[in-house]
């Protein structure tokens, strides 16, 4: 994925901010405060959204066993499939792949066009805008062009509802990742595989509340900020809430909504005002790395000293500002990696093998400047730098 030096633009954060309404996986249900809060811990809310909460108990907060949570991903784990393929794979493999026009699913696309390039296949992709009828006629397009498989990612069912039925007629394996459409691992209904599915992502953000109580020593009061509008935001928000929630059940949480006209523009005043306004706040949680763009800047700016950050899928701009510290930690959401898992989920299609054996998904891992392994460069926004000799290794390449 080619991605620019500096923050992005406006326009090109919209974009992927609409297509992460499913990427990163949605539960559809409103986009209120109250749906986006865990456990019912709503207590009073302004007109940003703003929440506070907390429970009742008087338990303490294990410590030692969040830290050995958060160890467990300081450092890279192999990727999720294990299963070697055990036969020669075909050449004359045609995919389609259908691009959201995001920079996320560009970088997708980019790596399942290269792991494609390793076995010698043919790749057709197609863009798709954001749009109902440019969805459906990427779609059906790929249901004229007749492919081996179709790679997607962005998009869920209900958006290509005739398509989809006619590549499920056709046996023609659907496959995605973050999306809404569970796993079928049948091509003859639904998504044949998704990926990275709701309760797997939602993962990634326990993992920062952990880490973020760690760093709060156990008690206090967090914050989060969602987007409004975007269920896939709101989930990962909810993750992180109910994870503080249940482990420490005396902390506190404040909630902000930031709406998305504010994206490029007063966002991080936004943010910066609401950390103002709660100081008490020792961690501070983003359900997408792009909500944060400028926050350093607006913080230094505001004479506000920032609490600990956090935040789901850094792009380079969030690695940048992990590598001096700005962001506390993030988990990535390993786009390389996923892109070669596509192809492997193929190669299995086209081999007779069993594509749920394309399903694991590697560990977590938690980078941090605190733990020495944030990428050197910004642009390698994979999870696992062994990823396409491991991948090899189990296609026989």
């Amino acid at each position: 994925m080619s991605l620019p030096s500096a923050r992005w633009r406006p326009l090109a954060l919209l974009m992927l901010l609409a297509s992460l309404a499913i990427l990163v996986s949605a539960c559809g249900g409103s986009d209120s405060t109250s749906d986006s809060t865990g456990g019912g811990a709503t207590e009073s809310e302004t007109s940003e959204g703003e929440t506070s909460g907390g429970g009742e108990s008087s338990s303490a907060v294990d410590l030692a066993a969040l830290e050995k949570i958060v160890q467990e991903h300081v450092k890279y784990g192999p990727i999720g499939p294990t299963v070697p393929i055990g036969k020669p794979i075909p050449k004359d493999v045609k995919a389609v792949f259908i691009n959201c026009g995001a920079p996320a699913c560009v970088s997708f696309e980019e790596a399942f066009n290269e792991a494609a390039g390793v076995l010698g296949w043919k790749v057709e992709n197609i863009t798709a805008e954001p749009t109902p009828e440019s969805i459906q006629e990427a779609f059906g397009e790929a249901v004229r062009r007749k492919p081996a498989a179709v790679l997607t990612s962005g998009f869920a069912i209900e958006q290509y509802p005739k398509q989809a039925k006619e590549l499920n007629e056709l046996e023609i394996p659907i496959i995605s990742n973050t999306g809404t459409d569970p796993s079928t691992y049948n091509p003859s209904e639904g998504v044949t595989l998704q990926l990275q599915e709701t309760s797997e992502v939602s993962e990634a953000a326990r993992l920062m509340a952990d880490k973020a109580l760690v760093d709060a020593g156990g008690e206090g009061e967090f914050g989060a900020v969602n987007l409004t509008g975007y269920p896939s935001v709101a989930i990962q928000v909810k993750a992180f809430e109910e994870e503080i929630e249940e482990k420490c059940p005396e902390c506190t949480l404040k909630h902000l909504d930031v709406q998305p006209t504010s994206l490029g523009k007063d966002a991080p005043t936004i943010v910066s005002n609401f950390v103002r306004a709660n100081s008490g706040i020792k961690g501070l949680y983003f359900g997408y790395d792009g909500i944060a763009l400028g926050l350093p800047a607006a913080f230094k700016a505001g004479g506000i000293t920032p609490p600990k950050t956090y935040a789901w899928a850094p792009d380079e701009p969030g690695v940048q500002e992990l590598q001096t510290g700005e962001l506390t930690a993030a988990v990535p959401l390993g786009y390389p990696e996923t892109g070669w898992q596509f192809a492997d989920a193929v190669a299995r299609v086209v081999t007779g093998g069993n594509i749920k054996d394309s399903k694991p998904v590697g560990p977590y891992v938690l980078w941090s400047k605190e733990f020495d392994n944030v990428p050197a460069n910004a642009t390698e926004l994979f999870a696992n730098p062994n990823y396409k000799e491991e991948f090899e290794k189990l296609w026989g390449v």
